[in-house]
């Protein structure tokens, strides 16, 4: 045997003394933790991440559970795979919020022997997430995911065919409008699941033009617009449809779509919408909002009471809706909000308002509104009107810039906006996408252009 064989030999020799003399020790000193590990989003654990433990032998299960700490507290529910421990807290845990795991020396194995040492490690939990419909460079007709502090992913398909889109109630789905190919029709509806990540194309129709698909709130219906629709009437030979969209109603589980033929009046509406009791939100001749359910039978009117509107979003809670238009007092420009009594002028005062939005817990309302000229050109900013106070206040106020189509966050700690320069920017549907903490302070971009800012967590 050479000089190098006999080295080599003495190494592994004594390699496999060691391990032997480590392993014999752990035996005698007690089980370890191997591992600990979470659910990784963009720029942390996530919120709704379970714990998962993994240790070196079999616990004493109950040992182990007196044994751990999770600080700042949290209350979940205990599961055991083998040598495995999973923690799931019963509520989501706060947003950027640093998290410790503590697990005592009182935690001992199946055989009675106390953990080694005390285990403790931590981790940070994610910011708050947005998304929007990239316009500009590699995220153009792409969905964007995006954190508080910039961190992005293109979500769903990357072949920049996407036009439009919306987000479930429970925001955990987005459902969208796509092109099959550059040139083609915007006629498909696909599916994105926020939990895992997965596509699915759930319609296709070659003729048509779809736009604005909303999700109903129990996930089983798409209602959505659609132009270029062949109609066929009794007593007429059959055509295209130019004279305005058709509303019509998915199936998400067959796949089939009908069109949505209310017991009222019919539909003529530019608008698509499911409110947060799920009933289908459109215009007609009547009111300027009509709210009906999905088989058209049950249909109620909100009415203009004179007023010259068109319909913005809902509040969450369904108690609220908000409108964009005119008094008969106006010229124009005012965020009205209507409520059981009848409507609220939440802009009254300012010249030239739009694009509200109201707060999660449907407390306060943003909206973009008149603020100045530089030179001969309007400046717009975001202002904040709450119910409580009946105040408003000026969130943005930047003399060179306009801002507009605020969006808050789920929690409302943060307002997105998009920018724009010059000031005329802002009526063409896309800008420099900005976040800022909804006190006015931190306000910074995320380095993007985009359109359509929905929060997602």
């Amino acid at each position: 045997m050479s000089r190098l064989n006999r080295l080599v030999l003495a190494v592994i020799v004594g390699l496999a003394l060691t391990i032997g003399v480590l392993s014999a020790a752990s035996a005698r000193l007690g089980p370890t933790v191997d591992s600990m590990n979470t659910v990784q989003e963009l720029d942390g654990a996530s919120v709704n991440t379970p714990i998962q433990v993994n240790f070196t032998e079999p616990m004493n299960v109950s040992s182990v559970r007196r044994s751990f700490r999770l600080t700042p507290r949290a209350v979940g529910q205990y599961t055991w795979s083998g040598n495995q421990l999973l923690f799931q807290p019963r509520k989501p845990l706060a947003y950027s919020h640093r998290y410790t795991v503590t697990i005592g020396s009182g935690a001992a194995s199946a055989k009675g022997k106390t953990l080694f040492r005390t285990f403790r490690a931590s981790f940070t939990t994610q910011s708050q997430h947005l998304m929007y419909l990239g316009t500009e460079g590699d995220e153009r007709n792409r969905l964007v995911m995006a954190s508080v502090d910039g961190e992005k992913r293109v979500m769903g398909p990357d072949d920049g065919l996407i036009t439009d889109y919306s987000v479930s109630q429970d925001r955990t789905l987005v459902v969208f409008a796509k092109r099959p190919s550059p040139r083609a029709h915007v006629n498909e509806i696909w599916l994105l699941s926020l939990v895992d990540g997965s596509t699915q194309r759930i319609f296709t129709h070659a003729d048509w033009d779809i736009s604005e698909p909303h999700l109903s709130p129990d996930d089983r219906s798409v209602v959505f617009l659609a132009t270029n629709v062949l109609l066929c009437q009794p007593y007429y030979p059959c055509a295209r449809d130019k004279t305005g969209p058709v509303i019509f109603l998915l199936t998400v589980r067959s796949h089939k779509a009908k069109q949505f033929q209310p017991r009222s009046s019919a539909p003529l509406t530019y608008f698509i919408d499911f409110s947060p009791a799920a009933q289908i939100a459109y215009t007609d001749l009547s009111s300027a909002l009509t709210l009906a359910s999905i088989d058209g039978q049950s249909v109620t009117h909100v009415p203009n009471l004179n007023n010259s509107l068109e319909y913005s979003g809902f509040d969450e809670s369904g108690d609220k809706a908000a409108f964009v238009g005119s008094t008969p007092s106006s010229s124009g420009g005012d965020i009205l909000v209507y409520r059981s009594k009848g409507y609220v002028d939440v802009s009254r005062g300012v010249y030239d308002s739009s694009t509200p939005a109201f707060s999660s817990s449907g407390q306060q309302i943003a909206y973009s509104g008149y603020h100045g000229e530089l030179g001969i050109e309007p400046v717009y900013g975001i202002n904040m009107y709450s119910f409580t106070t009946h105040h408003t206040r000026r969130l943005t106020n930047d003399r060179a810039w306009s801002d507009w189509a605020p969006s808050w966050s789920t929690d409302d700690r943060y307002v997105a906006f998009v920018r724009s320069q010059p000031q005329e920017a802002m009526y063409m549907g896309s800008g420099e996408i900005w976040v800022i903490r909804s006190d006015g302070r931190g306000g910074h971009s995320l380095g993007s252009v985009g359109k359509s800012l929905r929060w997602i967590s």
